[in-house]
């Protein structure tokens, strides 16, 4: 009879050396993972509040940020200079105002920060919007607004493009939609989600069709495209008038100039404001602040750029009640 046990002596320090190796990959896979771990606490623990909040800030901005060349500025050089404002700030109130003369360099309408203090009451924020709100917008009025300004003239004002804006939109459309002509306010309106601005691309135009691009400082699978969706549901083919001014913003005026862009719309009222960067970079500070880093450079569909530039109105008109009314004259010329 074959001896099982005598025969398998030669291959046992073959085990044990594959049983070692095997156990000493998993202690340095280990070690790989805890080391830095501990140490990446470590640090933060020995950190002052001031210096955490610093480098999250930087870093965020150094990795995130969608232009690699910061517009020209030396943000290395920007970050040091500004670093003992910060870190050594006496007040979180100090601490602040530094963090946003420091992000001021950059000269862009969208990356900011915002102290605990901003934050109070909290906003509502979706990590996924993408059109973020200039820093300094606020809406103060409902997001949306429906009525029949006189017969065959319908009237719909959008103050900001909050999350699921399709189900009231749907409303209003149901009212004034049989309207042959409407009036698409988006005076003041400071931009919000770009899923509510495809929506109500939407209504006015093909599902499908090109409302903006957006270039990531990480191009490798190219622009980003952003459509008009069917998502409201409801389709309107009357006439269209649109108007804008100094505060229409982000989303806002990525929709005036689609709009524009494809004839569909005609625009009245006063340039609007030049701030259109996509936001999609949100995260909570150590010490409870908030960081926005612009991380989409905007296109219209003909890949003009907005930001700092904004949309030319058709027709320039001045008040906001003489915009009002030189919208309805070209809707009812237009009829003619």
């Amino acid at each position: 009879m074959w001896d099982w046990e005598r025969a398998s002596v030669p291959y046992r320090p073959i085990y044990r050396r594959r049983l070692l190796r095997r156990r000493f990959l998993t202690a340095l896979l280990a070690a790989a993972i805890v080391i830095p771990y501990y140490l990446y606490h470590h640090h933060q623990a020995t950190q002052s509040i001031g210096e955490r909040v610093f480098d999250e800030v930087t870093s965020t901005v150094a990795v995130r940020y969608f232009d690699a060349s910061y517009h020209g500025v030396a943000w290395q050089a920007v970050a040091e200079r500004y670093r003992p404002l910060v870190v050594n700030a006496p007040t979180t109130a100090a601490r602040y105002a530094a963090l946003r003369s420091m992000l001021a360099q950059l000269h862009d309408s969208h990356t900011a920060v915002y102290s605990p203090a901003d934050l109070e009451p909290p906003r509502d924020r979706d990590p996924h919007g993408v059109f973020g709100m200039a820093p300094d917008a606020t809406v103060i009025e409902p997001a949306v607004d429906w009525k029949t300004l006189r017969p065959g003239v319908g009237y719909l004002r959008l103050s900001a493009f909050p999350d699921s804006l399709h189900s009231v939109l749907g409303w209003a459309m149901a009212g004034i939609g049989r309207e042959p002509a409407l009036i698409l306010d988006l005076r003041g309106n400071p931009g919000g989600l770009v899923d509510s601005v495809d929506e109500v691309a939407g209504v006015f135009l093909p599902p499908g069709t090109l409302i903006s691009t957006g270039t990531r400082r990480y191009n490798l699978f190219g622009s980003q495209r952003f459509t008009a969706t069917d998502t409201a549901g409801f389709s309107y083919p009357g006439r269209l008038v649109v108007l804008i001014d100094k505060n229409s913003r982000s989303g806002a005026e990525s929709l005036a100039r689609a709009l524009q862009y494809y004839r569909r719309a005609t625009l009245v009222g006063t340039r609007s404001a030049g701030k259109v960067l996509g936001v999609d970079a949100e995260m909570t500070l150590a010490d409870g602040g908030l960081l926005r880093v612009a991380t989409l450079d905007m296109h219209a569909p003909d890949g003009q750029r907005l930001e700092g530039r904004g949309v030319s109105p058709d027709i320039v008109a001045v008040g906001w009640k003489a915009q009002l009314e030189r919208a309805i004259t070209v809707l009812a010329d237009q009829d003619t």
